[in-house]
């Protein structure tokens, strides 16, 4: 990861406590996928840009779209910014918690959900990787063309209109 600054055009950061109901809610739910521990936080709260912000307050690793209905659900309930976390191969700080609140990690959702070699088209889980995606298609003359050399996931590079680095 690149050394973080404090970019001088940036505003100074304060993020918003995720709320005790609901850390107790995601944690009742998610066990041990729901963790406060600084390193993990941390790890979740970098990416390849130059901005040095405070990390999430929460890392939930989903496992389903249900996983994910549930956490967006409980922090639309409570007011608290989500942030999709994939990779974590953004350039441009896409997953940094500049207002602080839970970072969902989907790179446990990794299934291919669909093959469709006749119209050319496949359905995979936001965690998939270009490099995952491109192995379990290559029996049916298909391949993901575009690599940009960070194998980033479908759900990053959707949400950001980018592949990572």
């Amino acid at each position: 990861m690149n050394n973080p600054t404090h970019h001088p055009d940036l505003p100074a950061f304060e993020p918003r406590p995720v709320p005790a109901a609901m850390l107790a809610a995601l944690r009742a739910r998610f066990g041990d996928r729901c963790s406060s521990a600084l390193a993990v936080r941390e790890q979740h709260g970098r990416d390849e840009s130059p901005f040095d912000v405070p990390p999430p307050e929460l890392v939930v690793f989903c496992e389903s779209t249900e996983d994910v209905v549930d956490v967006v659900a409980l922090a639309d309930r409570h007011a608290v910014p989500v942030i999709a976390y994939g990779t974590g191969s953004s350039l441009e700080g896409h997953l940094l918690a500049v207002h602080g609140g839970v970072s969902i990690d989907v790179s446990r959702m990794r299934g291919i959900v669909a093959l469709h070699a006749d119209d050319l088209t496949v359905t995979v889980q936001a965690g998939v990787t270009r490099m995952q995606l491109n192995d379990e298609i290559r029996h049916s003359g298909l391949f993901f063309p575009i690599d940009p050399g960070a194998d980033a996931s479908f759900g990053g590079m959707t949400a950001t209109r980018a592949s990572g680095t």
